[in-house]
């Protein structure tokens, strides 16, 4: 049997206007004949209708998440950060891999928008300028996870990338390295690319090392990545002595190359990663990386979304996230 609205009204006997009161929280209504029509609701079996409710309310308690891959832990971590706030506030998700592909970016805009959802949150390592147009001018708010836009145009949550990079070369430095490889990102526009080659730039810079333009090499953000960009730096005639990774997958990598080839990381070769994703703890050498809190990204994005959403986020807002070293075996001393 289809249990409609009027049928719980007329087991409470009391109007369908007051049960419609009861079912959105709207406070006209006293706690006894609260309890009254939420003891014929549980009677009755009744289910509200989620799309009348939600074109009534103007709202669908529905948030779009955009990643570039689900596969990968980091953003396994931060979107577990988004559902826990979700749940917390009766809000469910649409999830969807982009791939780093701006047609799909544009695409899941799209079914976002045909599904009304509240908010979007894009967590990723880059987001293109006709992207945020297109969702500027769709006027749903949006928050940036692990990322965050240089104008401030909206607003983000990530870690200050360029610090965290300085903070790993300048530990790599501080070793007795002064040949540092960087084996970074293929994708020309990814925020988290281009913020940690500033970093690591700026650090190399900070002691007097000159840039060395052999030993920046670009390649796919995976493990797979890392050992074919190792491969191509241990070519070089003059080699580094250490390498930093845009994370711990590619740090893995370039590891497993380096030892394939026969040599030792650290002895021969100290490699740095990012991240802290949990493998790095468990495989030796146990790689040195920067750790980010991936879970609480997602967390505080979320609260920020439902905050613009109910118009309390009063500006546009960045808030940088606190990042940590954690030394391993990764890393030689050669001084």
């Amino acid at each position: 049997m289809n249990v409609k609205i009027k049928d719980v009204a007329r087991e409470a006997n009391v109007s369908v206007a007051t049960v419609s009161r009861v079912l959105n929280n709207i406070p006209l209504v006293n706690d006894e004949t609260k309890k009254r029509v939420q003891d014929a609701i549980d009677r009755t079996g009744y289910k509200p209708n989620a799309i009348a409710r939600s074109l009534k309310m103007q709202r669908t308690n529905t948030f779009g998440i955009m990643i570039p891959d689900i596969t990968q832990a980091y953003y396994t971590q931060v979107v577990r950060g988004v559902e826990d706030v979700c749940n917390i506030y009766d809000y469910n998700i649409i999830l969807c891999n982009t791939d780093s592909d701006p047609i799909k970016e544009h695409t899941y805009l799209n079914v976002f928008l045909e599904k009304q959802c509240d908010g979007i949150l894009f967590i990723g390592k880059s987001l293109s300028e006709d992207l945020i147009l297109a969702i500027t001018n769709s006027r749903v708010p949006i928050v940036l996870g692990a990322l965050s836009d240089s104008e401030e145009r909206v607003p983000s949550v990530s870690i200050n990338n360029d610090e965290a990079a300085y903070d790993i070369t300048k530990y790599l430095i501080d070793n007795g390295h002064k040949k540092i490889g960087f084996l970074t990102d293929e994708d020309e526009i990814s925020y988290v690319g281009i913020e940690r080659k500033k970093g690591y730039i700026r650090a190399l810079e900070s002691v007097g090392i000159e840039v060395n333009n052999d030993y920046e090499l670009k390649g796919k953000y995976t493990i797979k990545g890392g050992y074919d960009l190792m491969d191509k730096m241990l070519k070089l005639k003059d080699r580094p002595t250490a390498v930093v990774a845009l994370n711990d997958e590619m740090a893995l990598g370039a590891i497993r190359k380096a030892e394939d080839v026969g040599l030792k990381v650290p002895e021969d070769m100290s490699v740095i990663g990012f991240n802290n994703f949990s493998i790095s703890e468990w495989v030796k050498p146990t790689i040195t990386t920067v750790a980010q809190p991936m879970y609480d990204i997602g967390a505080i994005s979320a609260r920020m979304l439902i905050k613009t959403i109910n118009n309390k986020q009063d500006e546009n807002k960045s808030i940088f996230v606190p990042h940590e070293i954690i030394i391993r075996d990764s890393v030689k001393n050669i001084e």
